[in-house]
């Protein structure tokens, strides 16, 4: 009897100590508000005053077929940095882009490394993420993004990238 006594006081024990853990919770981003998967159309901005027309564009969601943008917090999980990356290569790049994220802004840079082509840049012209600014193919609300930017191997060439957040759903896709 003094054995179960014993061993019910270890059981105790072990379920009293396990029970006052805390609870494990994963670390934050400081760009998760922009950070995503973006469905995008790509235009060319030839008279650069950033105003895109239905003349300017170069591919349309339904050209690209997938999402055509990713936005990520760094490695170092930067409060001022964001990295871009195209992963269906409609104009490859890869850039660590400066960023004020309380605004949701991308700040003007020049000369950013192109991750993708050794020795290419590119220039941020303007860019900024709008809270619930898109609606989707199903009629809900997402956000929406605006990127201008100038590679260094098409200078005096401005692109417009724009678009919405991937909502993950079956009928937002294109």
């Amino acid at each position: 009897m003094k054995n179960y006594f014993n061993l019910f006081l270890v059981l105790a024990s072990v379920l009293f100590l396990g029970s006052c853990q805390e609870e494990y919770k994963a670390p934050g981003s400081n760009t998760v508000a922009m950070s995503g998967r973006w469905w995008v159309e790509l235009y060319f901005d030839g008279d650069q005053d950033g105003i895109v027309t239905e003349d300017d564009i170069v591919y349309t969601y339904h050209d690209i077929g997938a999402y055509g943008l990713i936005t990520t917090n760094l490695g170092s999980n930067a409060k001022d940095s964001i990295l871009i990356t195209d992963p269906e290569e409609l104009w490859p790049f890869k850039a660590k882009i400066p960023v004020n994220a309380s605004a949701l802004t991308m700040l003007a840079a020049t000369g950013l490394p192109n991750l993708e082509i050794d020795g290419e840049t590119l220039r941020v012209i303007d860019g900024k993420i709008l809270k619930n600014a898109a609606t989707t193919l199903s009629g809900g609300k997402t956000d929406s993004i605006f990127l201008e930017l100038e590679f260094s191997d098409d200078a005096d060439s401005w692109y417009v990238i724009t678009g919405h957040k991937d909502t993950g759903f079956p009928e937002d896709q294109h």
